[in-house]
């Protein structure tokens, strides 16, 4: 009988052990875990637009701004303005375990269209204070508090276009589901994943090769009682259902990291007033950098769109 129980004690322990270690491995702060070097590998063009992006916007002029979350955390932010007087503004909201450097090619168009460009540091990630990465589940709140700031600060007829780029895109999908400010006036998402629980499964099945059932289900109340919060809390898909906003999806289709099908989902939910540009031979997070012109081109179309008639 005590070999029993020290073995069920033993098992139990063990999965403890290994149920932290895999929810801090997932959602702890850490560093980028997309090498764009490694991945473009075999397109130095692509890498070189890339390279020469960034260059653009470290060479650009910005204002710090901070806020406080909804649950106390310091949110940084770097304001970059357009030349001119502009009452519009794009939030641009970067992915997991990345940086800013998600919109260094789509930045300087955004400015030259006329839009100041709010990047923020998502919570845990860079100069924003934060211990655990919640998949959107909370950030989605800090979406709305950074939309809060910038009416306060700047006044009540600014103008305000949500933008992501996968983990943000899903924070910014996710925050179209809540009673955003009137001066919201649409939403883009690149190659957001429609879930936590999505996404963390898709990974393990193809990435790691770990099924769902035991060991992801036990990190369902693992990650609610470690992470405080819900890897089935809420979804694109629900938010989109409940959102009247235009929205602008982009989705590579060779993405092997988000699948497409998880944009197509997306705007299945809820297609009037929805766009999704699919491209052509675009990985994850490359629609822009593949085919530039037509991205510029539907972006424009749809910025102008909804900043201007409310729709597209």
């Amino acid at each position: 009988m005590v070999i029993v129980i020290v073995v069920i004690a033993a098992f139990l322990i063990s999965m403890v052990a290994i149920l932290y270690y895999f929810s801090k491995r997932t959602f702890a702060r850490g560093n980028s875990v997309y090498d764009i070097a490694k991945a473009l590998k075999d397109e130095p063009t692509l890498l070189d637009r890339i390279s020469d992006g960034k260059n653009e916007v470290e060479a650009m002029p910005f204002e710090r701004h901070t806020i406080t979350s909804h649950d106390g955390l310091r949110l940084v932010g770097k304001l970059y303005r357009a030349d001119g007087e502009t009452n519009k503004y794009i939030i641009c909201m970067h992915g997991y375990r990345s940086s800013n450097d998600d919109f260094t090619c789509a930045m300087g168009f955004f400015v030259s269209q006329g839009y100041n460009v709010l990047a923020i540091s998502q919570r845990a990630h860079g100069e924003s204070e934060g211990k655990w990465i919640t998949f959107g589940v909370k950030e989605r709140y800090d979406a709305l508090s950074w939309c809060n700031y910038l009416i306060k600060t700047y006044g009540d007829d600014i103008k305000i276009v949500l933008d992501g780029m996968s983990m943000g895109a899903t924070t910014v999908l996710m925050a179209s589901g809540l009673d955003l400010p009137k001066n919201v006036k649409g939403v883009i998402a690149d190659c957001g994943f429609t879930s936590p629980w999505d996404i963390v499964t898709h990974v393990a099945k193809h990435d790691m090769h770990i099924p769902k059932f035991p060991l992801l289900y036990l990190m369902l109340p693992a990650v609610k009682l470690i992470c405080d919060f819900g890897l089935k809390k809420e979804s694109t898909v629900n938010a989109i259902k409940r959102s009247k906003l235009p929205i602008l999806l982009v989705h590579g289709l060779s993405d092997d990291f988000v699948p497409h099908e998880m944009s197509v989902r997306a705007y299945n939910a809820r297609p009037e007033n929805t766009r999704l540009i699919s491209v052509e031979n675009a990985t994850h997070g490359m629609s822009f950098v593949v085919d530039e012109e037509r991205c510029k081109k539907e972006l424009g179309y749809f910025l102008n769109e909804v900043t201007e008639k409310g729709h597209f």
